[in-house]
């Protein structure tokens, strides 16, 4: 009976090592920081009157990822994740007043991202894999802001105005590269778009990040 109760003792850690390592067709909840650095993009493109808000500042800076990552193979994995950011946003434009031309207020509020991600492990290192991820972004969400304009009659008078609504969404291709070992993960990678609503004609716009993710339950 100790023989037994002993080789239990002995054998449990291993056990649990192993189950720990196990990743296929097991779920896990993640979370992580996110930095994004200056976009990359023309430099004339910046100079447009229509932004109404400063692009670079506005797609660069911090934001929190939580997500979960469902693995189908044991190195491979499909996954879903929201990020978070607190950054500059455009509240209303208005364009009514002749004389003072666009009046339009900027603040600061909540932004949304939502990713679907593809995930591999490459175990190539004797200790931490080689991750690689690739999927697509839906950025910038809740930027929506409200647009006045003033409508003209023949002569050029000024007759009524419309309100509308606009927004600054953005859908990127997102390719990441990086390391991870046991539950903890950094990962380098960026955003690639060549259509948004901050320029009047398609360009590439290159979003840089690093984030840091941490897997805080296995089910």
């Amino acid at each position: 009976m100790k023989t037994r109760a002993l080789l239990f003792l002995l054998l449990l850690p291993l056990y649990l090592t192993a189950q720990n390592n196990l990743r296929e067709r097991n779920f896990f909840l993640n979370l992580g920081a996110e930095f994004r650095i200056t976009p990359i993009h023309k430099s004339g493109d910046q100079a447009i009157a229509s932004n109404f808000i400063n692009t670079d500042l506005q797609n660069s800076g911090p934001a929190i990822n939580v997500g979960l990552d469902y693995y189908l193979l044991q190195n491979f994995s499909v996954g879903f994740k929201t990020s978070i950011r607190y950054d500059s946003i455009t509240i209303k434009v208005d364009e009514t007043d002749p004389g003072s031309g666009m009046n339009y207020e900027t603040g600061r509020g909540l932004m949304f991202g939502y990713h679907f991600n593809l995930n591999y492990h490459f175990q190539i290192f004797n200790k931490g894999d080689l991750l690689v991820n690739a999927g697509l972004s839906l950025l910038n969400r809740n930027s929506e802001y409200v647009r006045t304009k003033s409508i003209f009659n023949a002569e050029g008078e000024v007759v009524d105005s419309t309100t509308s609504s606009d927004n600054y969404n953005l859908n990127a291709n997102k390719i990441s590269i990086g390391y991870g070992k046991g539950r903890s993960k950094i990962m380098m990678g960026i955003y690639i778009s060549r259509n948004t609503k901050y320029f009047e004609e398609k360009t590439a716009f290159i979003i840089p990040f690093i984030c840091y993710g941490f897997d805080i339950v296995k089910f």
